[in-house]
């Protein structure tokens, strides 16, 4: 079982993997989830939540690193309809280790780039359908995403959830 500093290195590695930062941690969660099910071996746990897969652990993880750690910084920057959060790295310029996880560096960076150039409501609908076929095993999961994220779900964005699932594939 990967511990408290295993998981915060995870997070200082997978932001070193996106160039650094990524905008939101909603979409973090979900980069972190994809990652895992592509076998990045991180041991993290996750359950279904309002806005996809979600990881306590994960979260503890992400706090453990800006509070204590201090590697990795938060900004939350105000917008009309509330706050998001930006997570950069306080050192950038570290070397990138040859893995992440068990990723090999190269795959990993591909992956993350992909889903970091999707809106954050794609990433979470990816993460969902991946998490309704093989977490839930839902036959009709195209129907039960609709249900679930019905102002979400429509066909544009799940044509695009479902072409970042292929890209981020090892298969």
């Amino acid at each position: 079982m990967t511990d408290m500093i295993g998981r915060e290195e995870l997070v200082k590695t997978v932001l070193q993997a996106a160039d650094g930062e990524i905008v939101g941690r909603i979409r973090l969660q979900k980069i972190f989830y994809l990652l895992e099910q592509l076998g990045m071996g991180g041991d993290i746990r996750f359950s279904y939540h309002h806005y996809g897969p979600y990881s306590e652990e994960l979260s503890d993880a992400i706090d453990f690193a800006i509070k204590a750690d201090k590697t990795v910084q938060e900004e939350a920057v105000k917008v009309e309809s509330g706050f998001y959060s930006i997570y950069r790295l306080s050192n950038p310029d570290e070397p990138a280790p040859p893995k992440l996880g068990n990723l090999p560096w190269a795959q990993a960076r591909e992956c993350i780039r992909a889903m970091k150039a999707e809106t954050s409501i794609v990433i979470e609908l990816a993460a969902t359908i991946h998490w309704l076929r093989e977490k839930e095993d839902v036959p009709d999961w195209r129907k039960e995403l609709k249900v679930r994220k019905p102002s979400k779900a429509d066909d544009s964005r799940i044509a695009k959830a479902l072409d970042l699932l292929e890209s981020t594939s090892t298969d």
